[in-house]
């Protein structure tokens, strides 16, 4: 029987040639000013996407631990192993809860639950190795031992133009919120082991973009690229700065993907972001 991947909806598949009976996708729960939906199930409600008032918090609820169990007692029979590839156990406690649930069928089906310690394209990336080695028909230890291979190579960093998401998730305060605001602070966050962490910050979007561009060219050996933007960026925007790295990293292209509600939640709604993998 195959190996069955399994992920969440956080993650952005880019292939078009990924084996999709292999693949099984889990819907984030996302809450949002009152209302709530399954992203990537449910359409999103246009008037949160991205909302007016930008104080609106979106938050993520994964899957319950029963909810998780019942989804692997459902594949076990069809399936010689479940690869559990999700997005940072830092920013929710899906990864905690798939570990808990695999006790559901310990004995009848193995379960590798794997942290990218990202969110978004990054966590795609590691998603499509694993499909694509399930596919080959390699074991699941040597596809769990290539994906932890991988990971720590895969750098996400983004600016932002609104606070409101980072004081919400604790990573600025209160205070240093509104400053930030009063005084145009724009953010330069980056994904840590997994944690989002607010590092530098700049005074004016081209500052900021400066920056995005500086820390890309710090690779030397830059093995693929992408630009992720949030609904309140302009695809235009987007697509300017993915030529401007494209000519500084001088790759032939840089694909522009828009980012979903479960980054949102932790970005913000205007985030630009850069993910590199060495």
């Amino acid at each position: 029987m195959p190996v069955r991947v399994l992920t969440d909806s956080a993650a952005i598949l880019s292939a078009e040639d990924l084996p999709q009976d292999l693949l099984v996708r889990i819907p984030l729960t996302i809450r949002a000013d009152g209302l709530t939906f399954r992203e990537g199930v449910d359409a999103v409600p246009p008037e949160v996407w991205p909302p007016t008032d930008r104080s609106c918090g979106f938050s993520v609820e994964p899957p319950s631990e029963d909810e998780l169990q019942a989804l692997y007692q459902h594949l076990a029979p069809t399936t010689s192993a479940i690869l559990a590839v999700l997005h940072s156990g830092k920013l929710s406690p899906l990864v905690a809860r798939a570990r808990s649930a695999a006790a559901a069928v310990l004995g009848r089906c193995p379960v590798h639950v794997i942290d990218t310690q990202t969110m978004g394209i990054g966590q795609g990336w590691v998603v499509e190795t694993a499909l694509r080695l399930a596919a080959r028909g390699q074991p699941p230890q040597e596809i769990e031992r290539a994906l932890r291979g991988r990971i720590p190579h895969i750098y996400t960093v983004f600016v932002t133009e609104s606070l409101e998401a980072l004081e919400r998730n604790r990573l600025l305060s209160k205070t240093q919120q509104i400053l930030g605001t009063m005084l145009g602070v724009r953010p330069f966050l980056m994904m840590e082991d997994g944690a989002l962490l607010p590092l530098e910050k700049a005074r004016s979007p081209e500052k900021a973009l400066d920056k995005l561009l500086e820390f890309a060219t710090e690779f030397s050996d830059v093995k693929r690229a992408a630009v992720l933007y949030g609904p309140a960026r302009s695809p235009q925007e987007a697509q300017a700065f993915a030529r401007r790295l494209r000519e500084a990293l001088r790759m032939p292209g840089i694909p522009v993907y828009p980012y979903g509600p479960s980054l949102a939640a932790w970005v913000g709604f205007d985030g630009l972001g850069v993910v590199i993998e060495e």
